[in-house]
């Protein structure tokens, strides 16, 4: 069993962490950490709410899934996080995984969170990602109703920036928020720092499969003072449809996001996932012509020095790809190096046609860039240069070792 006890709120070290223990029965436990956390600036020590578990819930209930372990809470949660957790959640994780049963899920009962009533906070996630920027420009920019408009972004260290044992995510995590807190002053709008330790727990199942829970529970931890939440999409409604069964046990979002999000709500708190209605390419020439974008754009996994685009890997060629079918490299070369894009683009060109039909996010870019007449090598020469490619690189790596 995994049991949440001893729920509890402190600080140290100019943060304020909610932290409960994390405690495992009944088999070896696979895990370092012997809590669960998430924390803000000390500053920011109200917007954490102590009267219930909700973000220690979502985590906890996959893992416990996972390695077949029921899942007890020692205390309170929502009652509609409760409610929909027994209803519709743990069938999603079910049918998401074939390593994945079906668990009890238990709590000793139920309490809401008061919202603060001098704040009401629409938020949403800052990366300065095409994905999180076209949610900015439809919900910021575009957007007057003062209802819906964001007020304020929010930026989470949960997993996304490397495993929580590696000294370097951390440091890549410190990278960006001063790359984002640029970005948010440009805005004119607040950035709340969110940390927290489930990367510790995610990563052993794997961070691109379960990890968005673990961003949904790190915003969860603040439902006292956000009303609204908007969660940015990986792909459109369409793509989810047509390629669901390809991300299962892959990539949770990629899978579900179009029906999830929305059941990961409290009596105060409603999560709402936002860019469904684009796929990316359409979402890269959505905020094409923003200065905000041409200036602040920042997609990298591995990330340059202090975090800045490669310009090489593939998540940089899945915006730059569209970019250039557009003809619009020029106006991102503050971000992107377009000479080390160039030298690489062909070699990428072939390695998303040869995976054609095959990955949700590749399909799509290939599609956008053959409708806009972006001049392509045919598909049986993609595969063929592609596979080659793989072979040379290998035979490289193997005389380098000798």
């Amino acid at each position: 069993m995994f049991k949440l006890s001893n729920l509890k709120k402190f600080t140290k070290d100019n943060w304020t962490y909610l932290s409960c223990d994390f405690d495992v029965t009944e088999i070896k436990n696979p895990f370092q950490e012997k809590t669960m956390w998430v924390a803000v600036e000390e500053k920011n020590a109200d917007m954490l709410a102590d009267n219930v578990y909700d973000p220690f819930v979502l985590v906890p209930v996959i893992l416990g899934m996972y390695y077949k372990q029921d899942v007890h809470i020692d205390g309170n949660i929502s009652p509609r996080l409760y409610h929909n957790m027994q209803h519709y959640l743990m069938n999603i994780f079910d049918r998401f995984s074939d390593h994945t049963a079906p668990v009890k899920f238990t709590v000793n009962g139920f309490d809401t969170v008061k919202p603060n009533g001098g704040v009401n906070l629409i938020g949403t996630g800052i990366s300065c990602g095409v994905d999180s920027l076209v949610t900015i420009y439809d919900n910021y920019i575009n957007e007057k109703d003062p209802d819906f408009r964001i007020n304020s972004l929010f930026f989470v260290n949960c997993g996304t920036h490397g495993d929580y044992e590696d000294k370097a995510s951390h440091k890549k995590y410190w990278d960006r928020v001063a790359l984002n807190k640029t970005g948010a002053e440009d805005l004119g709008l607040p950035m709340y720092l969110i940390n927290s330790n489930y990367h510790a727990f995610t990563h052993k199942i794997g961070e691109q499969k379960i990890g968005y829970l673990a961003i949904y529970s790190c915003v969860l931890s603040l439902q006292k003072y956000i009303r609204r939440y908007y969660t940015s999409s990986n792909l459109s409604y369409d793509e989810i449809a047509e390629f669901n069964r390809l991300s299962r046990d892959f990539d949770i979002a990629e899978y579900c996001e179009s029906f999830m999000p929305h059941l990961i709500s409290t009596e105060c708190f409603e999560l709402v996932i936002d860019g469904c209605q684009y796929t990316r390419a359409e979402k890269t020439e959505r905020i094409s012509e923003w200065e905000f974008a041409q200036k602040h754009l920042n997609v990298c996994v591995p990330a340059a020095d202090k975090g800045h685009n490669c310009s090489c890997c593939n998540k940089c060629m899945w915006t730059l790809i569209p970019l250039e079918a557009m003809g619009k490299l020029d106006k991102f070369k503050k971000v992107f190096n377009i000479d080390v894009y160039k030298k690489n683009a062909y070699r990428w060109k072939c390695s998303f046609l040869s995976h054609y039909g095959k990955d949700s996010m590749e399909t799509s870019i290939m599609r956008y860039a053959k409708k806009h007449n972006l001049s392509l090598p045919p598909k049986w020469f993609a595969k063929i240069y592609w596979f080659m490619y793989r072979v040379f690189r290998k035979i490289g790596l193997i005389n380098n070792k000798g």
